[in-house]
């Protein structure tokens, strides 16, 4: 391998790392989700942070790799997230 694909291959490396890295919430979801409905998280979207009643809220729709898709909510940062489980007619 020449100098500059050495170069391009240790630079990329740790870009590759962090794009694993979940936030918290998410990675809280994700266990939830694996223990409670047995999903493999796809991925998450309509993702929403905020505050409700003082506390931070979060709130995102998550696709599982069987295609399943349920939104999870909660406000603040303790505690399990509540879970729906979307229809045919949506979340």
């Amino acid at each position: 391998m020449n100098k500059i694909a050495t170069a391009a291959v240790c630079l990329s490396a740790p870009l590759l790392i962090a794009a694993v890295i979940l936030p918290e919430w998410q990675q809280q979801i994700q266990t939830q989700l694996k223990k409670d409905y047995s999903c493999d998280v796809k991925n998450f979207s309509k993702a929403k942070m905020g505050v409700v009643n003082g506390k931070e809220s979060v709130e995102a729709r998550v696709t599982c790799t069987d295609g399943r898709a349920f939104e999870a909510s909660r406000e603040g940062k303790g505690g399990p997230f509540a879970v729906k489980q979307c229809d045919g007619n949506g979340c």
